[in-house]
């Protein structure tokens, strides 16, 4: 049987598109109003989403053992003391 996962996710986006555009078109707002309405609903959708994109980022230090921030404070700690921390150029 065929996978037609892809279209129907196509098909779902482009019907809920069409849906919104068609709900701006008919607002009862101006177009002033709306484009404010517009702008702090992606305002807030983008503080949203840089919260969850924070808390991920921590899970996975936490998940990794906080091994890149460890890497990090290494290779600081080399450079400051001027040795190399580079395992492929040994002599």
């Amino acid at each position: 049987m065929k996978d037609n996962s892809g279209k129907v996710l196509l098909a779902m986006l482009a019907g809920a598109s069409a849906g919104v555009i068609a709900g701006l078109l008919m607002a009862p707002e101006t177009g002033e109003a709306t484009r404010g309405s517009i702008k702090k609903w992606a305002g807030k959708m983008s503080k949203d989403l840089e919260k969850n994109l924070q808390d991920g980022l921590e899970e996975i230090k936490k998940m990794s053992g906080d091994k890149f921030g460890k890497s990090e404070q290494e290779g600081d700690a080399a450079a400051a003391r001027g040795t190399n921390t580079d395992s492929s150029n040994k002599a």
